[in-house]
């Protein structure tokens, strides 16, 4: 047994070529070496996880998907004592089989990240709350090249564990998901500028691969300035700073440069992490005739044999010439540019080979669609009164651009109250819209007082199509949840509706009302009969010693009359009484969007929300895009200060908005809108669409607030014209105190 079978962190948790990788490439096939190149003859996958030896099936509960086999030479005691501490919360049992899951991932990180994938999937179907079980989830999903389940998984341990070092990882996967301005935004929050040491150079590579991706290779360079680059260097850390100031060197234009730092990479890079010699190769070719092999030997020697200045830095073409291309089942081609949209792991961040695996479901960067009727400010495109609204408008029959939001993904993920009804009510547009669309529909609600039939009854006598298919409620996550904690058989003392206690039947587990009945669990969700009784008897078996999980901490509800109590209010009582904190089930918590993405089985979902503190946080912990619709609880003007793990992809003004341009409705800089800043007075002039006003203006003011330029608590924004203040008063955008 060696240190690496006893840590399953720390292998790829801290070396990264744009990821943490000791090669540097986040692999979907596991297929790759060190070199970049391709292993030819990698071998039964069954044979190199069993060792030679006799192997075991887990034995998961029932109702656990199979498991990737366990030889029997793998034993819990091969983790280090310290790491295994971290699962002393299970049983016996289900500890070892975690703990021999967790040493498989370690062995077969780097020879087979596909299988090392499967053993981490295991480990976390039994412990999902350990802080270290997802750690080593996200860092093996990473490695397999899975972005998106990097990202949640990720995010899902920096929660538990408070662990900032896995910072440039979740950004990293925000890249290989095509969204790196998310990686940027990671990189430069308070967070991301206090990390030290290794980690904040990990980041600073990461963000210049991003710059690069966006096309700003000059960008890239200077993030990469402010890191250790003094050449003489040598080891894996080095070597990779090298390659990556290299690579955003030659992406910027400037080759004579890059080919010094090339030079410098190769020549620190002792353990063979990176290509830069092959890159080296395809420079001097560039150059001259002759053997490029030799002389590439002869530069390195020559450069480990006197090391050159820091001021002859140079620009290497790794970003530019070992991008990868998206792959052909994309939905639509990434714009042509100088410089090409680059995987995480590739050269354009320092990565080990010149050309990485990207996964087949990352998004391609939209192509701007050109407009042949530009819409004026008198639109009602972002009317949200229902006073000024046709209570059943229908959603355009054709539009002018060239990509519809709600095309570019493969499901939306739907709140229901406030986003598609209030209340007994449906949302002006709604019915039409979801009509309409031809992208899958699940309706995702922290909502715990309805069983998914019943859900399915109110909106089809809204009028609108669903199936119990289709609805993923905070009740079903709840109830997961609490069979993960719980043996069957156990009894859990439910607060909520009769349908929250069927979902915990439904998972084997007993019901009570009573805490005299020594209940090892409280699960508690909303219902309109919950009071003083039903609250005290909760926070009598929490005291006594029980497990507390909550579907939701929603403060409000809304309804056709307005915000109602929702059932956050009424966890806050119980933690008020108590002491203690629930775990929670729904959104912004991972558990429910997880449960939503993988009952979709999507790879490209959107979430549609009205909640920037439960639908839009909780597209952040999963690592999804989001849309904000302003028909529920969060308005523009709540948009406009949000912190950046509530800040969503697009806003909307309601779901008539899904057929409108995704670059239009995307938050970021707008054609023909333009927001100057005065003190803390913004004001927006310009003739854009009317629908892209909200997000040129959220953009904008998101940017001067994290620059420190405006106090957001004191922010006013004013119209240009008169019109234009017309629609920033039909969002109720003015002063933000």
């Amino acid at each position: 047994m060696n240190e690496r079978d006893r840590n399953p962190r720390r292998e790829g948790a801290t070396r990264r070529d744009g990821g943490p990788r000791r090669d540097g490439t986040p692999r979907r096939d596991g297929g790759r070496g060190r070199d970049g190149g391709f292993r030819r003859d990698p071998g039964p996958r069954s044979d190199r996880a069993a060792g030679g030896g006799r192997s075991s099936r887990g034995t998961g509960s029932a109702g656990r998907p199979d498991e990737p086999a366990l030889p029997i030479d793998v034993a819990a005691s091969d983790l280090d004592t310290e790491v295994r501490r971290d699962l002393l919360t299970l049983d016996k049992a289900n500890a070892e089989n975690v703990a021999r899951h967790l040493v498989m991932v370690t062995r077969l990180l780097e020879e087979d990240p596909a299988l090392a994938l499967e053993h981490a999937r295991a480990a976390r179907r039994r412990a999902g709350r350990v802080g270290l079980v997802r750690e080593t989830m996200g860092i093996a999903a990473y490695n397999a090249g899975e972005w998106q389940e990097a990202a949640s998984e990720l995010r899902a341990a920096r929660r538990i564990t408070g662990n900032t070092a896995l910072l440039p990882l979740i950004a990293d996967s925000e890249r290989g998901l095509g969204r790196p301005e998310r990686a940027i935004e990671i990189a430069r929050s308070d967070d991301g500028r206090a990390l030290t040491g290794e980690e904040a150079t990990e980041m600073r590579i990461v963000e210049s691969g991003a710059r690069i991706d966006l096309g700003e290779p000059e960008k890239a360079v200077v993030t990469l300035q402010a890191a250790d680059l003094k050449p003489g260097q040598s080891g894996t850390g080095p070597a990779r700073l090298y390659y990556a100031y290299a690579s955003a060197l030659h992406a910027a234009g400037r080759s004579d440069d890059a080919m010094t730092w090339f030079m410098n990479a190769a020549s620190a890079d002792v353990d063979d992490v990176t290509d830069a010699e092959l890159k080296l190769v395809e420079l001097t070719e560039g150059f001259g005739d002759g053997d490029g092999d030799n002389q590439v030997d002869d530069i390195v020697e020559r450069t480990a044999a006197s090391d050159p200045a820091p001021g002859d830095t140079v620009a290497p073409s790794a970003a530019a010439e070992s991008a990868v291309r998206e792959p052909s089942s994309a939905p639509a081609p990434a714009p042509q540019r100088d410089v090409e949209t680059v995987s995480p792991a590739s050269s354009a961040s320092g990565g080990a080979t010149s050309a990485a695996v990207t996964p087949s479901d990352r998004a391609t960067v939209s192509e701007k669609a050109v407009r042949s009727d530009p819409a004026t400010v008198s639109d009602p495109a972002w009317s949200t009164d229902p006073a000024t609204t046709d209570p059943t408008p229908t959603p355009p029959s054709s539009v002018s651009t060239d990509i519809e939001l709600a095309s570019r993904y493969d499901a939306l993920l739907l709140d229901l109250d406030g986003t598609v009804f209030a209340g007994h009510k449906a949302l002006p547009g709604a019915r039409e819209s979801l009509e309409k669309t031809t992208t899958a529909r699940y309706f995702v609600t922290n909502n715990a007082s309805r069983l998914p039939a019943e859900v399915v009854t109110h909106l089809v006598e809204l009028g609108f199509d669903a199936t119990a298919e289709q609805v993923v409620t905070s009740a079903q996550s709840a109830a997961r949840l609490l069979a993960e904690h719980l043996t069957p058989g156990s009894r859990a003392l439910v607060v909520g509706t009769d349908g929250l206690a069927q979902e915990v039947r439904e998972v084997g587990i007993g019901v009570t009302r009573s805490a005299d009945d020594r209940p090892a669990a409280v699960i508690q969700g909303h219902s309109p009969e919950t009071g003083w009784a039903q609250l005290s008897e909760a926070a009598l078996a929490i005291n006594a010693g029980a497990l507390w999980i909550a579907c939701n901490t929603d403060a409000t509800l809304p309804s056709e009359r307005g915000k109602l109590v929702g059932n956050g209010s009424m966890v806050a009582a119980v933690a008020n009484a108590t002491g203690q904190q629930p775990l929670v089930a729904g959104k912004p918590a991972a558990p429910l969007m997880a449960d939503a993405i993988a009952r979709s089985n999507a790879s490209r979902p959107l979430v549609v929300g009205d909640r920037l503190d439960t639908d839009i946080e909780g597209a952040h912990s999963v690592g999804v895009d989001s849309a904000l619709v302003l028909t529920g609880v969060s308005s523009a003007t709540d948009l406009l200060v949000a912190p950046p793990e509530q800040r969503p992809t697009f806003v909307i003004g309601d779901l008539t908005g899904l057929f409108h341009d995704v670059d239009a409705v995307r938050i970021a800089a707008q054609p023909d809108w333009h927001v100057t800043f005065d003190g803390d007075v913004a004001t927006i002039d310009g003739d854009g669409r009317t629908e892209s006003l909200v997000p040129a203006l959220a953009a904008a003011v998101w940017q001067a607030v994290d620059d420190d330029q405006i106090d957001a608590s004191l922010l006013r924004v004013v119209g240009a014209n008169h019109e234009i203040s017309r629609v920033l008063e039909s969002v109720g955008v003015g002063s933000v105190r």
